[in-house]
């Protein structure tokens, strides 16, 4: 372990989960503008429009495997050790990626990358998610979003300055330099600690106190430290039978199936706001739709994504301010209306309209960050029980990926036969989940992770772990260290948190 402690810590744990997702961006962006490059087509056989999707694509499946295999190996080897051998896998893909002269090899390289993305994307959350305090975790998260947006940004200025070289360099550099994200990952990875929730959830209680001390920068016997294992020692005590595929559709009185559901919803959600859509083919649809010639419609491509990264840091500030719910609606809201403008500009189809079409397209990558980008990463680690939370997690975020392909697949096809309609259906699905989150999605910004679990485990029901969630919210109650018990008290919970989680808040801010 490196000679760092308390918020040093975490942010470096910040630094290689971030790393992770700035190589997730580096690939949103990448192939948006290889796919339209003679050069790299006449190395795959020039193929056309649904073979040109699938090539985009595949590295979709390959991150579903990806996150399959993380449940498998997550829960036994650990959240870092699934990090490293995340790193180790996605290598080899950049090595074949990268000396690619054929559509197969291309193929094969970008499932394996997936692979490596996929084990990457359902571990780094959970790992953050478990040694970042309630008040850090969600900033840490927003941080590593504003990170997948310099990832892609850098994809696409990479791709712009090699594109006028009309040569295999244009192609080759940018997939070669996939391999410094995981490079440095693994390097920094090998010095940080395991989760303490991991290592109290198989018997390793002196190495969890351990790792604790030094994520809050406290002596291992100060009595939050010890109130803070207890919760975590409640929550493993509270939550049996997570070593079995079964365990995540079980309810209990944890409410575990519900909230794997909501889980798994919330990553699914993501691909019906129309992001992948967007982000992957942005100057395909600038061309296609729009109507720029191909450079313009790369430059312009270019400066969507220095707007949208610009746009990413004012989530950082609102995030625990509005909370988890208030994003969700401020995100599908703005990017349904937008969708809902550019259906109206694009039929309109004059010069001005066609103006009109791409400043609606750059508001809505700042809808989307504001309330989904972050609150989707965010969210399912903070939802799951412990005892399935590596396993669940890896599961929500296969049905990312599985929602992620068919979104990237569809895109060239339905811009081809429905032109402007095809943004009708991204816009009735982002209201639509304005609904969903209303009436199945709790408020989890002011709860530690412990405090969830109690939380669910004295409701009924969904709606009320919702109710109750917002009456904390609306009273600005936060459940902090050794909260949990009082969120697990059946009947007035507010009651309850004032006397032990509001004294406790004010505990740590002391500390």
């Amino acid at each position: 372990m490196l000679n760092l402690r308390g918020k040093w810590l975490v942010y470096l744990i910040t630094v290689v989960s971030s790393t992770g997702f700035c190589l997730f961006g580096y690939d949103n962006g990448l192939m948006g503008q290889i796919i339209s490059e003679p050069n790299f087509l006449d190395i795959i056989g020039n193929p056309n429009a649904a073979v040109q999707g699938f090539v985009v694509s595949s590295y979709d499946i390959g991150c579903m495997l990806g996150a399959l295999a993380a449940v498998l190996v997550s829960e036994q080897i650990g959240r870092r050790r699934t990090i490293m051998l995340a790193c180790a896998v996605h290598l080899v893909g950049d090595v074949i990626n990268a000396s690619s002269f054929s559509l197969a090899q291309v193929l094969v390289s970008r499932i394996i990358l997936g692979v490596g993305l996929g084990l990457f994307t359902s571990a780094s959350p959970v790992w953050l998610a478990e040694t970042a305090t309630a008040e850090m975790r969600a900033v840490m998260v927003a941080v590593q979003l504003t990170c997948l947006i310099i990832g892609t940004n850098l994809a696409y200025w990479v791709d712009y300055g090699l594109g006028f070289l009309n040569n295999e360099i244009s192609w080759r550099v940018p997939f070669a330099l996939q391999a410094v994200y995981p490079i440095v990952a693994l390097g920094f990875t090998l010095f940080l600690p395991e989760s303490p929730r991991w290592l109290a959830a198989h018997g390793h209680t002196d190495a969890a106190i351990t790792a604790l001390s030094a994520l809050r920068d406290l002596p291992e016997d100060h009595e939050l430290v010890l109130a803070e294992m207890q919760d975590i020692n409640s929550a493993i005590e509270l939550e049996t039978d997570g070593s079995s595929w079964t365990a995540l559709f079980k309810q209990g009185p944890s409410k575990v199936r519900t909230r794997v559901i909501v889980a798994c919803a919330a990553q699914s959600m993501q691909s019906y706001c129309g992001i992948n859509f967007v982000e992957y083919y942005f100057p395909f649809i600038l061309k296609n739709s729009v109507g720029l010639s191909t450079n313009t419609g790369n430059l312009v491509s270019g400066c969507s994504q220095i707007w949208f990264l610009l746009s990413s840091f004012l989530t950082w500030f609102i995030i625990n301010r509005l909370g988890r719910r208030r994003l969700f609606y401020l995100g599908n809201i703005g990017m349904g209306s937008c969708m809902i403008a550019v259906c109206i500009t694009l039929w309109k189809d004059t010069k001005p309209s066609d103006t009109a079409t791409v400043v609606f397209f750059f508001l809505y990558l700042s809808f989307f960050t504001w309330g989904w980008m972050s609150n989707m990463w965010t969210y399912p680690a903070e939802i799951l029980p412990l005892h399935v939370r590596s396993k669940a997690l890896a599961l929500s975020v296969f049905f990312l990926w599985a929602n992620q392909f068919w979104t990237v697949e569809i895109a060239p096809v339905s811009i081809d036969n429905i032109g402007w309609r095809t943004y009708i259906i991204w816009a009735v699905l982002n209201f639509a989940s304005c609904i969903i989150v209303y009436l199945y999605f709790p408020e989890t910004s002011s709860l530690t992770l412990e405090s969830v679990d109690f939380l669910f485990s004295s409701s009924k029901d969904i709606r009320e772990v919702v109710a109750k969630s917002e009456n904390l919210w609306a009273n600005s109650i936060r459940l902090e260290v050794g909260a949990a018990a009082a969120a697990a008290t059946a009947g007035d919970v507010q009651e309850k948190a004032i006397e032990g989680g509001a004294g406790q808040s004010s505990h740590l801010e002391d500390a």
